[in-house]
């Protein structure tokens, strides 16, 4: 799954772009300033990054330019009401992908974010462990067997794998799967970790693979290599 950061300081607007890019099959990271941004960035690493300009404190420009020097692989996406010829040559400069002046029609930031994330180096991954096809919705085990998974099954293995043995709490699970914390009843989220557990043990992993992390939420811990889909 592609990893994403947005940082936008409108609440509303941050809320609907997180909201529909976790729709469009994105891990998306939501921040409101560049402060809660690096402190995302002290927790997990970042495919591409979606920058307001006009942002409290450091700027958008500033940032884009601190992420290309400390993390060159990354993309990054400007999207701001600023469109002066002045402000995207200098948003170029300082290391952007892709410059989109607001209002900004989402569909195309999901291209825009795929793209970029085409062109970018990815890692082999393990050599040992699962493959998960995420769009497919396909677990492939070790010794070559595919287990059918459910679309929510898939997004909350692909979160909960993001860092293995690490924990992965109530809050970012149901925001992995498309909600929104506050409206969304934990007992669902328990229930489908019930069977996805249960789908694991069966398959012959371990009853531990998944588990519970006291008042927190939970952690994975096998390795895990993560693809879109399938090769043809």
């Amino acid at each position: 799954m592609i990893r994403i950061a947005i940082v936008e300081d409108n609440p509303d607007l941050l809320d609907e772009v997180s909201f529909v890019l976790r729709h469009e099959h994105f891990q998306v990271t939501p921040c409101l300033d560049g402060g809660e941004f690096d402190v995302a960035l002290q927790q997990e690493s970042f495919d591409v990054v979606v920058l307001d300009v006009g942002l409290p404190g450091e700027d958008g420009f500033s940032i884009a330019r601190r992420i290309r020097q400390t993390h060159p692989a990354t993309g990054i996406v400007l999207m701001t009401a600023r469109g002066d010829i002045a402000d995207r040559i200098q948003g170029m400069q300082e290391g952007a992908d892709a410059y989109l002046t607001k209002p900004v029609d989402l569909r195309e930031l999901a291209l825009v974010i795929r793209a970029i994330s085409r062109r970018l180096p990815h890692t082999t991954g393990p050599t040992q462990g699962l493959r998960l096809f995420l769009l497919d919705q396909v677990l492939q085990l070790e010794g070559g067997e595919r287990l059918a998974l459910t679309r929510s099954e898939s997004l909350l293995l692909s979160r909960l794998s993001r860092t293995p043995g690490q924990q992965a709490t109530r809050q970012q699970l149901i925001e992995a799967l498309g909600y929104r914390y506050a409206d969304y009843d934990p007992r669902r989220l328990e229930a489908i970790i019930s069977r996805l557990r249960k789908k694991l043990t069966q398959a012959g992993l371990e009853e531990g693979v998944i588990r519970v992390v006291r008042q927190t939420g939970y952690a994975f811990s096998y390795p895990l290599l993560e693809r879109e889909r399938m090769e043809s």
